[in-house]
């Protein structure tokens, strides 16, 4: 095992006028060691760990399972309170790239839980506005995130809050001597008592930094000090807490701290999240987890994605600054391939500048794949004649850019790298496959060298993500190939159509015509006929069927949808800030603190919910009971979307 890596701190500043988090690093040299390489299984993949870097040379860290190759990965998810936008989309598509990376390049089980934040004082704030149960938004905003995110081809596992797991959580925080209740109920995180040097893993600890969503300060002892539980406010929703009048709800950070340990234990090998959420979110999470299991590391690996910036706007999308593009908004116009192709263009730890050049190059992309994977299946089906194929170089090509591919994922998951080496691979196909009036004898025609490139291409995009079907998948239902039969009628008829309209063979000489007089005149005798073969390509197109005509041959086959130009970048969205009456309060009965356990560390097998006794609603098809024990891989089947978490 490598020695432990010194690390460096991300310093956080907080511009008030812009409302925007910058970030600079500094080496802890002097300092205690912050993070350790952890014992287990070497993946191959060296990451940029936010937690830490080498003081010279290469940042990047290599990626250790201490399970062999199981990767247990809890991420960040949204505070359901309004419409998820594609600046929220491009973290979650990025890191689906880097799960499927890891699952099929380098065969690692990953159990990845997304926690859905569905109490916060924006979603509080938000129900107020327009009268309604703060659950009643949650469960309606939190169903059009999973529609939009399988409208964009994102596959989710999600967690809830458990009130009685967070409660047990603060109590051990408590009892561990890190954490303090007030009179009022609220329970503050005592940064001092923790270790103001421990306390700043990934931003600096000065008392002129502090959590900018914490608003009561009246209470705590030290500024930087965030409260694990929050007394409860006229009009606001409560739960029954050991703590002062008994009446409260989680603070913003011990959500996801409960969720993700109740389900994986005291201990984490991944975490992800957006860069803005470094500060102050994943600070307190980690120190909450460390308080509350006494140990140095808890999470072994922090990694950030890049915010979504429009053209020409220094601030990030953001629900809060109004500058949103939905994600049904951004569909109307593109598909979810686009925008996939437009995270894999660049580095998931960068930030995208959304605007006409980026989208024009991820459309542009994006088209060159489809049109070179159909090509390549109307050469295999012999619609397209080339000159001959360099079989042994062709074969050379795959097997290099698949190194290439592989070497580019193990540096940090550098999906530009790994992207321009696919394309290199079709631009040189595509060179070969130029259509040739002549028929080209069939032993020198090569199906299997061009379908075995067509299929490395198709399997290793499918594998980043990419909705790419054939023609025989779509054969592969009644429908599909039915579809494709009359499809290859209506084709085949408009090529006879067609080739007859624009030949002059079969057209009758007039009495001292010329051939270029003839032509003429038979072009305009026949154009009606040539501009109804031209609308049944254009409106087959709208549809996401394009006929390609090849001289006197023509081929169809599935494209991305038409991109309309005519729509704006810049949209955003409204809401109704009118405030109404405050939503009814919510309560639930005491919890004993002997009803509320944690699973042992590491025992993934053991039973998922934790309260005895009680009832809890499960995502997955069947209601079991509380005390019923379950693999873990039965409730984490891929084939289900858990599940993993339970609202009371």
């Amino acid at each position: 095992m490598a020695g432990p890596l010194r690390c460096c701190r991300v310093f956080t500043t907080w511009n008030i006028q812009t409302r925007s988090i910058g970030f600079s690093s500094r080496c802890l040299c002097s300092k205690q060691e912050r993070w350790s390489t952890p014992s287990g299984y070497d993946t191959g993949v060296k990451v940029q760990n936010t937690l830490c870097e080498k003081v010279k040379g290469d940042s990047l860290v290599p990626l250790i399972l201490p399970h062999g190759k199981l990767a247990r990965w809890y991420a960040c998810g949204p505070t359901v309170y309004d419409a998820a936008h594609i600046g929220h989309a491009s973290s979650y598509i990025r890191f689906d790239i880097i799960r499927r990376i890891l699952e099929t390049f380098y065969n690692i089980r990953v159990i990845q839980v997304m926690g859905i934040t569905d109490i916060d004082d924006k979603i509080i704030k938000r129900a107020n506005e327009r009268s309604e149960d703060f659950q009643v938004l949650t469960r309606r905003e939190e169903k059009r995130f999973l529609e939009d995110m399988t409208a964009m081809k994102r596959s989710l596992y999600k967690g809830y809050r458990s009130i009685p797991a967070i409660l047990n959580f603060i109590t051990r925080i408590i009892n561990n001597g890190y954490a303090y209740a007030t009179p009022s109920g609220s329970v503050y995180f005592d940064v001092k008592s923790f270790g103001a040097d421990r306390y700043g893993k990934l931003h600096r600890h000065d008392t002129d930094i502090y959590d900018v969503h914490e608003t009561e300060k009246s209470e705590k002892r030290h500024p930087n000090d965030f409260a694990l539980w929050k007394a409860a406010k006229e009009g606001e929703p409560w739960w029954t807490s050991p703590w002062g009048p008994g009446k409260g709800r989680p603070g913003w950070h011990i959500e996801c701290s409960a969720m993700s340990s109740a389900i994986f234990g005291e201990s984490l090998d991944i975490h992800t999240g957006g860069i803005d959420l470094a500060f102050p979110h994943h600070t307190n999470e980690i120190a909450q987890c460390e308080g509350c299991f006494e140990t140095n590391q808890w999470a072994n690996y922090f990694l950030h994605a890049g915010h979504l910036f429009l053209k020409r706007d220094s601030d990030k999308m953001s629900k809060s600054l109004g500058n949103v593009i939905s994600v049904p908004e951004f569909l109307e116009s593109y598909t979810a391939n686009h925008f996939r192709t437009l995270c894999l263009l660049m580095r998931y730890n960068h930030n995208i500048e959304y605007g006409d050049d980026s989208l024009s190059k991820a459309v542009s992309t994006t088209n060159q794949i489809t049109s070179f994977l159909s090509d390549s299946e109307a050469y295999v089906r012999g619609q397209i004649n080339s000159g001959p194929v360099d079989e042994a170089l062709t074969h050379q090509r795959v097997i290099d850019t698949s190194k290439k591919v592989r070497r580019a994922f193990a540096n940090d998951f550098d999906t530009p790298r790994a992207l321009e080496a696919i394309m290199d691979l079709i631009k040189t196909t595509n060179a070969q496959l130029q259509p040739s009036q002549q028929s080209c004898p069939c032993s020198t025609r090569s199906p299997v060298t061009i379908a075995y490139v067509s299929s490395f291409v198709r399997s290793t995009l499918t594998s980043l993500g990419f909705d790419l079907p054939s023609r025989e998948d779509e054969s592969s239902t009644g429908y599909g190939g039915s579809l494709s039969s009359t499809l290859d009628t209506l084709v085949s008829f408009r090529k006879e159509v067609r080739n007859w309209a624009l030949s002059t063979d079969n057209a009758t000489s007039q009495a001292g015509e010329t051939p270029k007089e003839q032509r003429k005149r038979v072009n305009k005798e026949r154009s009606a006929l040539l501009t109804a073969c031209d609308d049944v390509r254009t409106r087959l197109t709208q549809d996401g069927i394009q006929i390609k005509d090849r001289g006197q041959n023509s081929t169809w086959e599935f494209s991305e949808k038409k991109v309309n130009q005519e729509r704006q970048n810049h949209i955003y969205c409204t809401t109704n800030t009118d405030k109404e009456t405050p939503s009814v309060a919510e309560k639930s009965g005491a919890i004993s603190k002997e009803n509320l356990v944690f699973p042992p560390s590491g025992q993934l097998s053991k039973r998922l919910i934790f309260v005895k006794g009680r009832v809890a609603r499960r995502f997955c098809p069947s209601h079991h009971q509380i005390n019923k024990l379950e693999p873990f891989d039965t409730v984490c089947n891929a084939e289900l979307i858990p599940l993993l978490f339970f609202i009371d």
